[in-house]
């Protein structure tokens, strides 16, 4: 129960970070099972952890940017979008922020 508490507290200051730029570009939820607690932790570890290129929760994990100032505004901006695309059930999620021409992205797969 404390678990599910501590997701939904997780899940509702998320989608408060969401960005007015940040969207979700690709979610793909017919891919296979995910593990939805699994990638909400490897979610909130990849703030610090910039992990790309890596497996974690049985997905690969992928950031990038282009121009793009601090990326931990990529992960401020997306993390929002990313815990609704894990909590509908995604497999395949990519989430694009812009400021001004910069952009960044990040996801798994």
């Amino acid at each position: 129960m404390k678990f599910t508490a501590a997701f939904a507290a997780l899940a509702a200051f998320a989608v408060s970070q969401v960005s007015a730029n940040a969207s979700i570009v690709r979610q793909y939820n017919a891919l296979g099972a995910t593990d939805q607690a699994a990638l909400h932790n490897c979610l909130d570890n990849y703030r610090w952890d910039n992990w790309d290129g890596q497996d974690c929760g049985g997905r690969g994990w992928f950031k990038g940017s282009h121009n793009y100032k601090n990326p931990l505004n990529c992960y401020d901006a997306c993390a929002g979008l990313l815990v609704q695309a894990i909590n509908q059930g995604a497999s395949d999620v990519e989430c694009d922020d812009f400021e001004g021409s910069a952009k960044c992205w990040m996801g798994f797969h």
